[in-house]
């Protein structure tokens, strides 16, 4: 009588234990699939900056389209929705944050999607201008210029058009100790509006501490940057880069994205448009940039 007594509680309890498992584990997939489906998510978004002290009504417009991070495969947007929105708000260039690569050897995949891009943007003559990021450490100027795209290494050039405005790329290493590039001195001396274009925020740590500093002692105007994902899978207290990663900007000054002004440098930083490692993303939806400039 005992036995059976015992053999029937045993039973009784395998069925909601089975039930709660089952559950979790729906939970679980539910969850896997939704930030499967934010990496997919990519917002377009637009905004004008500001990012000198002139009078607002005194200033010129330059509309910039600004992308990073796209990772070959890690981008699950097509080249062509990805350009169309470039095309449609009619911007004078685009420009590509870094991390075009995906593969530690360098993949067909890695390159078609600034190829196509660049393609699609050519038939309206828009220039496509990208620097390196640290995944792109195999890439030489050769292959960015089979892609149709100029990379600035450590270099700079002037755009066209009635707003006096030029960009300088600075090169990224992998991981590791970088040796970071200089800002050209011709760069510095610009006379109009300089805009930098760096991987990884962290750059900044490079460069000496104007926070006292007039505008006009800096080596810059404004920074675009990647690299960080906004995290990616973002968690609570920046945890992700607490624990996992060891970007300072992030760590120390809690700057994941968007604008920012740190040591006296102004910037912005893209979430990016396609994963790192796998393609899901957590409160921290990709995204290219319009970004219309007023200087």
């Amino acid at each position: 009588m005992h036995r059976f007594l015992y053999t029937a509680t045993i039973f009784s309890l395998k069925i909601p234990l089975l039930e709660i498992f089952l559950g979790l584990v729906s939970l679980g997939i539910l969850f896997v699939a939704f930030m499967v489906l934010s990496a997919a998510l990519v917002k377009v978004d637009i905004r004008d900056i500001y990012p000198t002290n002139k009078n607002r009504k005194d200033t010129k417009e330059i509309k910039i389209g600004f992308f990073s991070d796209s990772h070959g495969i890690g981008c699950l947007r097509s080249p062509k929705w990805i350009a169309r929105h470039f095309i449609e708000k009619h911007c004078d260039v685009v420009l590509f944050g870094g991390d075009c690569v995906h593969h530690r050897n360098v993949h067909s995949s890695d390159t078609r999607l600034l190829t196509e891009i660049s393609a699609l943007l050519s038939e309206k003559n828009i220039d496509l201008i990208a620097v390196h990021g640290n995944h792109d450490w195999q890439l030489e100027k050769a292959d960015y210029e089979k892609m149709g795209v100029l990379l600035l290494d450590d270099n700079w050039k002037e755009l066209p058009g009635a707003a006096k405005i030029a960009v300088c790329g600075i090169a990224d290493s992998e991981r590791g100790n970088r040796p970071w590039g200089t800002v050209p001195s011709e760069f510095s001396s610009f006379d109009g509006f300089r805009l930098l274009l760096v991987h990884n925020p962290d750059y900044t740590y490079e460069l000496p501490d104007r926070s006292n500093s007039n505008e006009k002692d800096l080596p810059f105007d404004y920074m675009l940057s990647g690299h960080l994902h906004g995290g990616q899978v973002h968690l609570p207290g920046n945890l992700e880069f607490r624990i996992f990663r060891e970007d300072r900007i992030a760590r120390e000054e809690g700057i994941l994205s968007g604008e920012f002004q740190f040591r006296s440098y102004k910037g912005f930083i893209s979430k990016g448009v396609g994963c790192g490692f796998l393609p899901i993303r957590l409160f921290a939806r990709p995204e290219i940039h319009i970004l219309k400039f007023h200087i």
